[in-house]
């Protein structure tokens, strides 16, 4: 049988065979293979939430909502003052009650409100303001909501670090008819304690100042056709 002789210098990093009766071929090996790229991975996250894990103080959250009505301010704001009753029409308070009435106007000044949405439910101490020159009326929870900068004592329990709820009327004229009519504006401000519950707000607190004046707008409805 031929002879095969092989033999592989390290130098060139080449082969040489030799066959008898024939003359030395010198045979190529690739000895490197080629060099590829890892793919670059992006990540992008499904949803945006808050990280519930930072203690950085969570900013207080805005919601706004607005109704124009076809009445004087003078009832509406009657009905807006009354917060003894808000636990009857508005979503969200499960109960209210008055503990303190100016001596001189005769208005709530402070005011026990339980407040909640689904399982979180707490109740607070709130200041009351009702200023009937501005026609406005204003709920006020959590640290330094007493008069003078000196807190109420029970207003920085619970949930909410701020809660303030603000109802504001607005006269106008109706340019057609001449009749005054009323636009009613809600601004709700709050901060929750936990920035857990924040998360879980966020899915639907756009809807939350929207739902409360059509419930306002519903009870201001019954009231007026009951001639109040």
């Amino acid at each position: 049988m031929p002879s095969i002789v092989c033999r592989y210098t390290t130098t060139s990093k080449s082969a040489l065979i030799t066959y008898p009766h024939q003359s030395t071929a010198t045979l190529q090996h690739s000895t490197r293979l080629p060099t590829q790229p890892y793919p670059t991975r992006h990540q992008r996250s499904f949803i945006n939430i808050p990280n519930i894990f930072n203690n950085t103080p969570q900013a207080i959250r805005t919601l706004h909502a607005s109704r124009t009505l076809p009445f004087p301010p003078s009832p509406l704001y009657d009905i807006i003052a009354s917060v003894e009753s808000y636990s009857d029409f508005l979503p969200f308070l499960g109960a209210s009650t008055v503990t303190a009435r100016d001596q001189n106007t005769g208005y709530p000044s402070q005011a026990f409100l339980t407040v909640g949405y689904g399982p979180f439910t707490e109740t607070f101490t709130s200041r009351v303001i009702c200023d009937r020159d501005n026609w406005v009326v204003e709920a006020k929870s959590g640290g330094g909501v007493g008069k003078d900068g000196k807190p109420i004592p029970g207003a920085d329990e619970g949930l909410f670090s701020h809660l303030s709820t603000k109802w504001e009327l607005v006269p106008l004229t109706s340019k057609g008819t001449g009749v005054v009519e009323t636009e009613v504006r809600l601004e709700i401000q709050f901060r929750f304690e936990n920035p857990m519950h924040t998360a879980m707000m966020s899915a639907v607190e756009d809807k939350v100042a929207g739902v409360m004046i059509e419930a306002f707008e519903k009870r201001i409805k019954e009231q007026m056709t009951l001639g109040r």
